[in-house]
This record gives structure tokens, C-alpha cells and sequence, in this order.
């Protein structure tokens, strides 16, 4: 089992990488949501997503710390944690894993039941607060690239693709009256974030929500601003947030992954339904006469790119009957997402070559592949009462 953890992985860019893992892998993809843990930052979403039996928190130098039954949940622990609960396990980064040689990655899994993946690519950006849609996109290549990396490399076939939380972000600048108070004194504040409070006991905000805080079994309690507001506090950081009790921050995505061998029995079943096949183009232009050196014909994708459909890309051109070519080259790049079939059209021009052309002779068009290998041809007759240019520009 792998399982690989992606810091403030957002459930709707998760069910974008879903998307993008049905239509470019043999694989069968179901995305689920969980409910995180509060507040929603790295160190409790990291600490509940390892095997424990109860979380706790402990004060050091005015800083508190995630425990898991007693042991610290840091970075540098997990690993220790893992093995606790199942020996044959690791704890690894993807910064690490994608650096490595293939035979380094396979010596590092050898012989594990379980290994967990860290990566951190949307968080990472999103505190420096550039490019957090860049780094979305970013984040679903990578995860794929790794998912391909686990079956390809290997030998894997089961993944889970988690996250610690979700965040908010705001283009735009905030407004004053997108941010609030905390309103408390200095000495009953234990933590205090953009998205949440902890304090200790008796503390009473007037501008924030109390929230449960590890089920009530701590000396603190803990706060949240209502909707998308902020706590009020010096330093930047405001448009990228996370830590409160939004539905963005607190729904974590769980994709189940499972890679289909060729072997296997789902895909053996179901063949057609995994298989990754081109979208296909056809013509849709009803006349099949050209009586013009520069004319247009319409084409029609007909499937959108989703689940098993992958984008693809056409080179068009006419030859005579013995495939000599008699016109230029234009291509489709068919990579939309379309539903509507009305999106889906291409209206695309030809220049024909400067040639004698017979009008009882039979022309093709034809759709080829991005390697040029012919898919399909159509029969069109040319009739255009043209003389030989000194010059052909298109020879």
C-alpha cells in the first residue's frame, strides 16, 4: 500500500487529479471526502493521519506540540511512528523519491507493507502566496508522475492520495471588514493563526466561534473566525489561509487509486471501459467537391476529453489518387473538456498546391496522427479551372 499525502491538497484540485488519472492511466480512480482534524494546519492533519490511539498537545517554549499516544508527530518522527504500528513500513518525501535513481527508489521500498509520501507542493507556494493556481496545476502532474513512478518502477498498484487540509484563498486584496479582532487578553492566548485561536480555559472572544478542540480532553479551547474572515494580526499571509472550519479547509479528499495490470481480472472484464484510447475527429462538412485553391471544412470532436478519452492531436492534409500530397498541413489539437458537442467543432482552412487538377480524378482527404500515420480518408472531387503559377509557394 502506498499512500501518498499531499500538503493542502483542496478537494476540488484532488478531484481534478481523479479526473486526470482515470483519462491518462489504466486505472480504476473513486474519489472520497474525510473530515479533517481542527485547527486545519500541517502539524494536526499530518499527526491524525498516522497510526495512533489518541492525539494530545504539549506546551514547549510557548509553542505547542502534536503528540501521538506520548511520541512527537514532527517531521523527523513519522517514520518512527509508522514502524511502531507496522514494522514493514517507511516514511518518505517526494522531493527525495524524484531525485533518486530507479534502483534507489526500488532498495527503499523493498520488502514494505506500507509507505507513506510526503509531498508539499501547494502549501509551499501558497505561504509565499505565488502562484497558488500555478502550483494546483503543479501538484496534480506531480502526483501523477509519481503515481506512475509506484506502478511503473515499483510494482505497485494500490495508492491513497490524502491530505492534511484544505485551504481558502482570496485574489484580491482584504478589506478591513474582512478581517476581526480576537479580542483577548495577550496572556490567555496559547496560539493564535490567521483561521484559528487556541487559548487557555475561561478565554470568551466575542467575535469568534468556539470549536471543539481534540475532542475536549485538553486544557485549552480552542476558535474560529465565522465564514472566510481572518484574525486580525501583524505580518502578511492574508490571501492563502487555512486553519479554520470552512468546508475548503475542512473536507480532505481520499482518492483510491488501483492500476489495472493487463492481467488482471477488472480489466480483462472490463476492457473497453479502461483502455485509454485518442478522442477521434470526423468531417463534418456534407459537400465533397472543392471548386477553391483556399477553402474551409468543418470537423467535429466525438468525445470530450474525460475518464478513459485522452487528448490528441491530428495533422490534416489531401493527397491525389496515388498519394501524392496536393495541399498544406494544418492540425487539430483536440484537448478540451467539453461536454456540449457544439464545442466541439473545428472549423479548419486548406491551401491547395498550385497544380492541374482533374475533376475526374478522385482526391483524399486525410486525418492522420501527431506521427503522421493515416487514420482515415475521405473521397473529394477537385474541379478549379486554374493555370500552373511560375511561382508555388506551397512546394
Amino acid at each position: 500500500m502506498y499512500v501518498i499525502i499531499s500538503d493542502a491538497l483542496r478537494y476540488e484540485v484532488a478531484a481534478e487529479l481523479a479526473k486526470v488519472l482515470r483519462r491518462e492511466t489504466q486505472s480504476k480512480v473513486e474519489i472520497n471526502a474525510m473530515q479533517g482534524i481542527f485547527p486545519t494546519v500541517t502539524k494536526f492533519g499530518m499527526a491524525a493521519l498516522l497510526p495512533h490511539k489518541e492525539l494530545s498537545v504539549e506546551l514547549k517554549s510557548d509553542k505547542l506540540s502534536v503528540l501521538a499516544d506520548g511520541e512527537s508527530t514532527e517531521a523527523g518522527n513519522r517514520d518512527k511512528i509508522l514502524k511502531s504500528a507496522k514494522p514493514k513500513s517507511v516514511a518518505l518525501k517526494y522531493k527525495d523519491i524524484i531525485s533518486m535513481k530507479r534502483a534507489e527508489r526500488g532498495e527503499l521500498v523493498h520488502g514494505m507493507d506500507v509507505v507513506y509520501i510526503y509531498h508539499d507542493t501547494i502549501d509551499e507556494a501558497g505561504h509565499g502566496e505565488n502562484s497558488v493556481f500555478g502550483a494546483c496545476a503543479e501538484a496534480i502532474d506531480e502526483i501523477k508522475n509519481m503515481a506512475r513512478i509506484i506502478t511503473g518502477e515499483l510494482s505497485g498498484t494500490h495508492i491513497l492520495i490524502t491530505s492534511d487540509h484544505g485551504f481558502l484563498y482570496t485574489f484580491n486584496p482584504l478589506r478591513e471588514d474582512d478581517k476581526v479582532d480576537k479580542d483577548t487578553p495577550g496572556d490567555q492566548e496559547v496560539e493564535v493563526a490567521r483561521r484559528y485561536a487556541i487559548m487557555r480555559k475561561g478565554a470568551a472572544p466575542e467575535y469568534l466561534l468556539p470549536v471543539k478542540f481534540l475532542g475536549g480532553e485538553t486544557e485549552y479551547d480552542a476558535f474560529a473566525p465565522r465564514g472566510s474572515i481572518r484574525i486580525k494580526m501583524k505580518g502578511g499571509g492574508l490571501n492563502f489561509v487555512h486553519g479554520g472550519i470552512s468546508l475548503q479547509e475542512m473536507v480532505v479528499p481520499l482518492i483510491d487509486y488501483r492500476f489495472l495490470r493487463n492481467d488482471s481480472k477488472e480489466y480483462k472484464k472490463n476492457k473497453a471501459k479502461y483502455d485509454i484510447t485518442p478522442v477521434t475527429i470526423r468531417l463534418l462538412s456534407a459537400s465533397r467537391k472543392i471548386s477553391n485553391m483556399i477553402f474551409s471544412l468543418t470537423f467535429y470532436r466525438k468525445e470530450a476529453v474525460q475518464a478513459n478519452f485522452r487528448a490528441a492531436t491530428y495533422q490534416l492534409y489531401f493527397t491525389d489518387s496515388a498519394g501524392k500530397q496536393v495541399s498544406d498541413v494544418p492540425r487539430i489539437i483536440a484537448d478540451k473538456t467539453d461536454e456540449n458537442a457544439d464545442e466541439r467543432k473545428f472549423r479548419v482552412g486548406f491551401n491547395l498546391k498550385s497544380l492541374k487538377y482533374d475533376s475526374t480524378e478522385t482526391y483524399y482527404l486525410v486525418i492522420a496522427d501527431e506521427d503522421g500515420l493515416p487514420i482515415s480518408r475521405e473521397e473529394f472531387q477537385i474541379d478549379i479551372a486554374f493555370a500552373v503559377d511560375e511561382f508555388d509557394f506551397f512546394s
